[in-house]
């Protein structure tokens, strides 16, 4: 039986619901092993989140926005791309 990578993806819970033709059709076009590493790549992902979301909770501010610096003054981005010279 020939893989089908839509069927392995839908299994997998990527895709759901009607795709449009061209999706389809670029899904479709897909190897059996670039299935399979977007899939262990969507596992690892999901693995990590809850990981992520528990540090992201920590961080509501850059350090620089809590020193009271205004950093737009400190910013060379014009001196270096030529911008306001005359």
């Amino acid at each position: 039986m020939a893989f089908n990578a839509i069927e392995a993806l839908r299994g997998a819970g990527m895709i759901s619901g009607t795709l449009r033709p061209e999706l389809e059709e670029f899904w479709q076009s897909l190897t059996q092993n670039e299935v399979e590493v977007l899939i262990s790549t969507k596992s690892r992902l999901d693995a990590l989140l809850p990981d992520v979301q528990a540090h992201s909770q920590q961080w509501t501010a850059p350090e620089a926005s809590e020193t009271g610096v205004d950093v737009a003054m400190l910013c060379a981005c014009g001196a270096w791309s030529g911008a306001g010279m005359n």
